[in-house]
């Protein structure tokens, strides 16, 4: 009985340490980057493997609660959209 009184502390003390001791992980996204199947450009009929950047922008959008973004994409190598399904043109 001794023991498990013991056992029951060492856990409840270990718990209490844990959940008073460490802070929450502040969950943010750098910089969320996208690779998919694309046109090459505006009227083009080839297909290309692009990056697309989206970064936040430290501006707020005049009556609105979204934030404001800055999006880029630059063609690269197919590899890396080769998990990606290619779209039927």
């Amino acid at each position: 009985m001794l023991k498990f009184a013991l056992v029951a502390l060492v856990t409840l003390g270990l718990v209490l340490v844990t959940a008073l001791g460490l802070h929450p992980a502040n969950a943010t996204v750098s910089t969320p980057e996208f690779y998919a199947w694309n046109f090459a450009s505006v009227g083009s009929s080839e297909l290309v493997c692009k990056k697309t950047v989206v970064v936040p922008q430290d501006q707020i959008v005049p009556s609105s609660s979204m934030q404001a973004v800055s999006i880029t994409s630059a063609i690269v190598d197919k590899k890396f959209c080769a998990n990606s399904t290619k779209p039927v043109h």
